[in-house]
């Protein structure tokens, strides 16, 4: 999708590939430019008086997905507060001071965690955490729904005359369904 929407837009671009605190960092200090967002990620929804975002690109939902014996414990998304909860390391969650972050590299290694019973609940996007419970043999079940919000590029504000090519390029890509046919072929509905 990252590509599809450059190559439309018509700017050149380099991908930079950084754990999430440093791409954080990175994009605060100006050492990249743009990145992908949700404001259901960020306390308050603000992304920051720095920064500038798109038009939505595609909606996203992020789980508190359970074992299937677990799953009543977790039936309010309100029910992980005080708890020890999987989560990616370095992520934004907007309400991570109401619980407590038990950090792991990644989505993959987290659903091994909750195989392993290190805590009782994680985070993570539906087709994700899918994925992995295929990939690692593990039966989940979504116990309630954490987020749900719209991904969209997040520009530092010196950047904001590309908005319009940016939002161009969303739209066409849109209107005529390549975001759409880029999702499906990852098996993303």
């Amino acid at each position: 999708i990252v590509h599809a929407i450059m190559q439309h837009a018509k700017i050149s671009y380099e991908f930079y590939f950084y754990p999430p605190k440093r791409a954080e960092l990175a994009m605060e200090v100006g050492m990249l430019d743009f990145d992908f967002m949700s404001t259901d990620w960020v306390k308050d929804g603000d992304m920051g008086d720095e920064f500038v975002t798109t038009i939505p690109i595609f909606e996203l939902t992020e789980y508190i997905v359970t074992l299937p014996k677990n799953a009543a414990k977790f039936a309010q998304p309100q029910a992980i507060y005080g708890k020890r909860v999987g989560t990616v390391a370095g992520y934004s969650y907007y309400d991570d001071n109401k619980f407590k972050r038990v950090d792991f590299l990644s989505e993959s290694k987290l659903i091994e965690g909750l195989a392993k019973q290190r805590f009782d609940a994680v985070i993570l996007e539906g087709f994700t955490a899918s994925y992995w419970a295929n990939y690692h043999e593990v039966n989940i079940t979504f116990a309630a729904q954490h987020s749900h919000g719209n991904i969209v590029i997040r520009l530092r504000k010196e950047h904001q005359n590309l908005i319009n090519d940016f939002n161009k390029a969303i739209v066409f890509l849109q209107q005529s369904g390549q975001i759409q046919n880029i999702m499906q072929s990852y098996n993303v509905q």
